[in-house]
This record gives C-alpha cells, structure tokens and sequence, in this order.
C-alpha cells in the first residue's frame, strides 16, 4: 500500500503554507508535518522526515521572505522542484461572541501583519503582538480566551478552531504568496516545461558586478524574471543578489551560469522547476 506524501510546513494545520500544499499537491494522499521555524522544515527534509516541504519566498505586498532565501545556501542539498502562487485571504478572528469594536490586542506571524498593515493602522488602540505562526495565533486565542484579543488568519483556521471571523480579506491590494516545493524527487506530477532557474550571487563592493552579469545574460537571450539585492548584514559592502531567469540549469544555460559566477564571490544554484500556476485557497474537511 502506497504510504501518504508527508509534507514539511511552517506553523499550523490552517496555515497558508498548509491551504498551499493541498493545492500543489491537489487529488494526491499527502499528511502534513508541522514545523515551527524555517529552517526545522529544511531539515525535515534533508534528513527524509518528509518527502517534501511547502516554503514561502514572496510576498505580492510584503516582498521577499529573506529567512527562507538564506536558508537555500545553508542546505543546498534540498533542492526546488516546483511553486505556486496562492492568494492569500486573511481574517481577524476572535472568539465566539467577539465583537470588532472590543477588540484591542491582534497577534499573527509578521509577514501577516505587515501584509495587513493599513487595516490595522486603522483600528483605534489597537495593539499588535507577533507570533511565529498565522493558524497558531487563532489557538493561542482561543486557549486564552480573551474576547478583547483576535488573530489574523485564514478561514480555514477559524473552522478548525470553531471560532468567529470578525472581518475578511484585510490586505488593500491582491494579495499572493509565492510557495516553492523542496524536495529530492524532480519528477513532481507536472511536465517538466516552462522551466525557470533560481540561483542566489552573493558580491563584494556594492554589488557592482552585477550590471556585468545581467549584461552577459542580455547578450545570450536569456529571460531574467527576479532580480534583487539584499545586503548582507555584518560583511562590509557584501551583497547578496535573488536571480531567476527563465531556462534549465542542467542544459545550455549551465554555461552561461558558469560565466556568471566568475563575476561573483558565490553562485548557488537553488533548482530549477517548472514555473507555478495561481491558486484560489479552498476550505478543507478534516
């Protein structure tokens, strides 16, 4: 008998990242492994917890998750082997009984309240707490239960929780994160066309190099689809730069790679896969 797919995710059962692997993994037996941090989900799947795991790389309004980026150079043995783009739809959920005017403390996972900053900045006195996780702010709610405190989340986690959804879809503009797949088997369900290369450089001296790659990657005619520099915080002057371009790594544009990171002081390839499909998150029965 086939065993279920068990998928790696930060935080909760409710979570975004959970609502985006059933989608990624839609009419597959899969069970879900809860992570508490980043970089726990990495490692699930490099010691062969989980089969595969389910991490967010961006954010429409909030931008980049620079945790999860930095965790693609500390385990390079856990490649990318596909994404998809799910629309986020977040909830102030209180307690059954809750009311919007009496609440004055809301806690979620950063990128939910940076995402919800302007629905939030229009709440009068209300204070915002952080948490490591958007499903696992509605159980710290509700095993407080204070009516006074709410928890930005999805749907799903205020079915799990039988709690009451005070206000929906907070985010002012269309709101979606971008989920990639880790995972050691390239084969994913999908055909392997579209595909896109994501590589990370890491430069000295301002990144001033980096004109000169983009050059060499205009001259082949190669599509760059990403690309952004972070500094690099504690290394003088040391950037790192999140480079996609359309293309396989394992074919011709290994090459041109290759001529790139001679401009570089490091070139990591983080995998290549094919390029993801939107996705609408759905209420799930448990």
């Amino acid at each position: 008998m086939k065993k279920d797919l068990i998928v790696a995710i930060q935080g909760e059962l409710g979570s975004n990242s959970e609502l985006a692997a059933r989608e990624y993994f839609d009419g597959e037996a899969i069970e879900i492994l809860p992570c508490y941090t980043f970089d726990d989900l990495f490692t699930a799947v490099a010691e062969h917890r989980a089969g595969a795991a389910m991490a967010p790389v961006e954010n429409s309004l909030a931008g980049s998750i620079h945790d999860v980026w930095d965790l693609f150079i500390k385990h390079p043995c856990v490649p990318v082997i596909g994404e998809i783009r799910l629309r986020v739809v977040h909830c102030l959920i209180g307690l059954p009984g809750a009311a919007l005017g009496d609440i004055q403390r809301v806690r979620s996972h950063p990128q939910a309240l940076a995402q919800c900053g302007d629905y939030l900045a229009a709440l009068p006195d209300v204070q915002v707490e952080a948490v490591y996780d958007t499903a696992g702010a509605v159980q710290i709610i509700k095993s407080e239960a204070r009516p006074a405190e709410a928890a930005i989340a999805s749907a799903q986690a205020a079915t799990d929780h039988g709690m009451q959804i005070l206000a929906q879809d907070l985010s002012k503009d269309d709101n979606f994160t971008r989920f990639v797949v880790l995972g050691s088997d390239p084969s994913k369900r999908a055909p392997r066309a579209n595909l896109k290369t994501t590589l990370i450089l890491e430069m000295e001296h301002t990144a001033a190099a980096l004109p000169a790659a983009l050059g060499v990657l205009a001259a082949r005619g190669i599509e760059v689809l990403k690309v952004e520099t972070r500094k690099r915080i504690g290394r003088s002057w040391a950037y790192g730069v999140y480079l996609e371009v359309a293309g396989d790594a394992t074919g011709d544009l290994g090459k041109v790679l290759a001529e790139i990171g001679d401009l570089a002081t490091g070139l990591h390839v983080v995998g290549t896969y094919p390029t993801g499909i939107a996705a609408e998150p759905r209420l799930h029965r448990r």
